[in-house]
């Protein structure tokens, strides 16, 4: 396997985003079983992801995968590490996601499948992403979602703006963290650190904390972005705008917090079927929290992922 880096310019008109193209030699890669693009989650980076995109060009795939802005490598200073604007920070996620699928897909073919995997706040990218650019897609795997309370997010949203509008948005509220992912290592009995959330592999917990771009308590900005999202993922109106021939997948641990062990997510498979999306399935795994993909027994995370892509005809 060799990985491609590409950069491009984000949609803020600021960052430069940096993604990178997961293949195997340019002569066993001229057809490709499918295109896989993962969306990551909150305050993390792509690199996490290598040992799954290896898995899955060793299945045939091509994966590709974009730092967010605010995120990895696609920020010039430490300091904008889990800042987004204020305004419009949603659509610069939603929008540097669809830059990279048009510049993948441009390389093949156009009968090669294109999937989208969107994890943790990648997976409310990627529900958002779907109403908005979803034709043409063959798939789409959720994992590590959520459906927080509409009421919630909105106040979350309000507050964030509130507080840029006074503190400017790259105030960093511990407040606002609180009621975000500040409060999941709560969720977690007899926790070892305020991360435990994440795994139960505490190899991976201190991998994350010793890590210089994990972390980050998001800016008001960015929280602001990241309720955005939340609430137009949650809208049952937007959620009919899905091309109802997509098929979705969600898959999460039954003990991550940020899908209330579960009832979470199946209230989200709930409002993807009541939509009229022709078919949705969930998988939950029994003993896994919030990264299923860097969990003790991860490898039979890989290959369910994969069989369901395949049963898709994929």
């Amino acid at each position: 396997m060799k990985a491609i880096e590409l950069h491009y310019e984000s949609h803020d008109g600021v960052s430069d985003i940096r993604a990178l193209l997961w293949q195997q030699d340019a002569a066993s890669c001229e057809a490709p079983r499918g295109i896989v693009q993962i969306v990551h989650g909150m305050a993390e980076h792509i690199d996490r992801y290598e040992p799954f995109a290896r898995y899955l060009v060793s299945q045939g795939f091509v994966v590709c995968a974009n730092d967010h802005a605010g995120h990895g490598k696609s920020v010039q200073d430490e300091n904008d590490l889990g800042h987004l604007p204020v305004e419009g920070g949603n659509d610069v996620l939603i929008e540097d996601v669809h830059e990279l699928r048009c510049m993948t897909a441009a390389r093949f073919a156009s009968t090669v499948p294109y999937v989208m995997f969107g994890h943790s706040m990648g997976s409310f990218v990627t529900r958002c992403y779907l109403t908005r650019h979803g034709e043409g897609l063959a798939a789409a795997v959720l994992c590590g979602t959520g459906q927080q309370p509409r009421p919630l997010a909105r106040a979350g949203n309000m507050l964030s703006r509130l507080i840029a509008a006074f503190r400017g948005e790259r105030h960093r509220s511990a407040f606002i963290d609180s009621l975000g992912a500040g409060s999941f290592g709560k969720a977690i009995a007899d926790a070892r650190t305020e991360v435990d959330w994440i795994s139960t592999d505490s190899a991976v917990v201190d991998a994350y904390i010793a890590d210089p771009a994990c972390g980050q308590m998001f800016t008001v900005g960015g929280y602001a972005s990241l309720t955005a999202l939340t609430l137009e993922a949650t809208d049952t109106a937007r959620a009919r705008l899905v091309p109802h021939e997509v098929p979705l997948l969600f898959v999460a641990g039954a003990q991550d917090p940020v899908g209330e062990c579960g009832a979470g997510v199946r209230r989200a498979v709930d409002e993807y079927r009541t939509a009229g999306v022709m078919s949705v399935d969930l998988k939950l795994y029994d003993g896994m929290r919030h990264e299923i993909l860097n969990e003790p027994g991860k490898e039979g995370v890989y290959a369910d992922i994969e069989r369901w892509l395949e049963s898709k005809g994929v």
